[in-house]
């Protein structure tokens, strides 16, 4: 199972910095969610930002013009 690094620690005998996605099994995973350096990796979901195109679910906002 993937896991995102909490804190800096030594996984797998390799050192491992805050922040990275790893591959844990067996002992080291219990061990390390245990103390609190790992925890389960989610992918990010994508959300569509687009704006005025026919799939997107809001209108474009219309500006008006100033009176010179």
């Amino acid at each position: 199972m993937r896991y995102e690094v909490l804190k800096n620690c030594v996984i797998n005998r390799q050192p491992t910095s805050a922040g990275s996605v790893v591959e844990v099994s067996g002992d080291d995973e219990k061990a390390l969610l245990a103390m609190g350096r790992i925890t389960p990796y989610s992918e990010p979901v994508v959300e569509n930002r687009s704006v005025g195109l026919e799939d997107s679910p809001e209108k474009p906002k219309r500006r008006k013009k100033n009176a010179s």
